[in-house]
């Protein structure tokens, strides 16, 4: 794992041996009171009484100073490391074919992260700081014997190696279990959210709803079962403490009782520094899954890799059921989008316009994708093709790294100001960090994701609801933009535009009722048509 301590080095160094010191201190701190415990016994001078505490003092701020520079530093030195890690990883994944717009993706991804960053706060140098300080009470209980320099190291070995070990697969196997079966909820809650309107009008939605349930119990009974591993290491550990404690009574009380009290305040003090580190260093084997995945390595011919232009894509029947669903949210489904055309799928909420969108994105076995008159893989689609799906995705890092998705997008510095002032957030400069889960709202993560199709302009657009959350004015620069792309296909609510589009297609409950030019769909006076006067009597 050390091997990415490349540029923090020095930091981590530092917060170890300040951790080291701090440790050192507050044991000194505890020895220090247990000594004046057993010298008040002697009826002492007060200046000598004095003098301790004021060393106690002394020991005290000194040990908080320790503990804030060595927290500031290794922090820096972890954040640092995240940055990095982060940066390498995406601009590795950025080149390959998988789907970093899933939301599944990057929630994996956070997860990994979170557990890399957790690993250095809570376990390298507190671990390394907790096992010099285990060696270091080792030569000092010299003083006592061999017996207590046994004593000092089988409690060291106990808590710091035996006990994480003893539960290392148990809670590897338990988190595992309730990540898995999270997926499981996550994709069953997306059917049940999506599909909610059919649902309830087939009196469906309680019967989905309960099937649910037992997934839900799942999670927590395997977050119940983390949870009482963890107390029972917690519990193991306490009576590792007493059996200590007792054994230490039971050594000096004969020959040195006046050091009982010293030698006890300085055992409590190690097993709180001890303590804290056993939980983290349970999980050891998952956050090596999770540094394995950061690893990977994406080799450069990846991403020189030169795929065939997209002239069509076709639906031909396509139907889909999202998993242990009991309908079928696209039906039927045969549609062409050629290049050159501008395609706008059109109908109320709930009716399969984003489901479709989805599914030509990630390559259902019924679209096919063309180059002339030959077929080709899906990922030349992703290679020509800008998408904006429902669910955008940002990361914790600079407005330029989002645009451009860290370098990988030729787009100036100067290009992607002008494009954020055209767009009403000037507020943002290039350089300025944002934090997808707190700072963006829901019409700048849309604008963003615009900015970034622009900058990466590619010949096909492929939009889901380009300009929700949008005030009118920004609407129709955001429609002016797009509809200047000669191939679009775009689910939308917002009709105010249907007449630019070549064809119209109108679904209703998982099927496409109408399909064709504007003019001829309002001709007839169908479905297309109804909605227009619907949408402009909303006006």
């Amino acid at each position: 794992m050390m091997e990415f301590l490349k540029n923090e080095r020095k930091q981590i160094l530092y917060s170890i041996m300040l951790g080291l010191s701090g440790g050192l201190v507050g044991i000194a701190l505890f020895g220090l009171s247990g000594y004046m415990i057993s010298l008040s016994f002697f009826d002492p001078p007060f200046f000598v009484i004095i003098l301790i505490i004021a060393v106690i003092k002394l020991f005290g701020m000194m040990k908080g100073a320790f503990k804030y520079i060595e927290r500031l530093l290794s922090h820096e030195a972890t954040f640092q490391l995240i940055g990095r890690l982060r940066l390498d990883y995406f601009r590795s994944t950025i080149r390959t074919g998988r789907n970093t717009h899933s939301v599944k993706f990057i929630q994996k991804l956070n997860q990994y992260f979170e557990q890399v960053e957790n690993y250095y706060i809570r376990i390298i140098y507190p671990y390394i700081v907790a096992v010099l300080i285990s060696l270091l009470l080792m030569v000092l209980s010299v003083y006592f014997g061999m017996a207590f320099v046994a004593l000092t190291g089988g409690i060291a070995l106990i808590l710091l190696f035996a006990i994480p070990k003893v539960f290392e697969s148990r809670m590897s196997q338990a988190l595992e279990a309730r990540e898995a079966t999270d997926d499981d909820l996550y994709r069953r809650l997306y059917h049940f959210i999506h599909d909610y309107t059919d649902l309830w009008v087939t009196k469906k939605a309680e019967k989905e709803k309960a099937r649910l349930s037992p997934d839900m119990k799942s999670i927590r009974k395997n977050e119940d079962k983390v949870a009482m591993y963890e107390a029972a290491m917690q519990f193991i550990a306490q009576l590792v403490q007493i059996a200590a404690i007792i054994l230490i009574i039971l050594m000096l009380h004969e020959d040195t009782p006046l050091w009982v009290p010293m030698v006890m305040l300085i055992a409590l003090s190690y097993f709180d520094l001890v303590m804290p580190v056993m939980n983290p260093a349970s999980q050891y084997r998952r956050v090596r899954t999770a540094v394995s995945e950061l690893e990977t390595d994406v080799p450069q011919a990846d991403a020189v890799e030169d795929y065939p232009e997209v002239t069509a894509i076709q639906a031909a029947d396509l139907n889909f059921r999202y998993p242990n669903a009991s309908l079928d949210v696209l039906k039927d489904i045969s549609v062409t989008f050629r290049k050159g055309e501008k395609h706008a799928i059109i109908g109320s909420s709930g009716s399969g316009k984003t489901t479709l969108i989805e599914r030509i994105i990630h390559a259902d076995p019924a679209v096919t994708i063309y180059n002339g008159g030959e077929e080709t893989d899906h990922p030349a689609l992703r290679a020509d093709a800008s998408i904006m799906p429902q669910q955008l995705d940002f990361y914790n890092a600079t407005v330029m790294d989002n645009i451009t998705l860290f370098g990988h997008v030729d787009r100036s510095q100067a290009e992607v100001g002008a494009d954020l002032e055209a767009l009403g957030m000037a507020h943002y400069a290039p350089q300025t960090a944002i934090e997808f889960t707190g700072r963006l709202s829901g019409g700048e993560q849309k604008r963003l994701h615009f900015i970034r199709m622009l900058a990466e302009d590619k010949p096909w657009w492929i939009m889901d609801e380009p300009t929700a959350r949008l005030d009118d004015r920004l609407k129709q620069k955001i429609w002016d933009r797009i509809l200047s792309k000669p191939t679009l296909i775009i689910s939308t609510h917002d009709l105010s535009r249907l007449e630019s589009f070549d064809f119209i297609h109108y679904m209703e409950q998982g099927r496409i009722i109408e399909s064709g030019p504007y003019e001829e769909l309002m001709q007839q006076k169908g479905a297309v048509y109804q909605a227009v006067q619907r949408f402009k009597d909303f006006l």
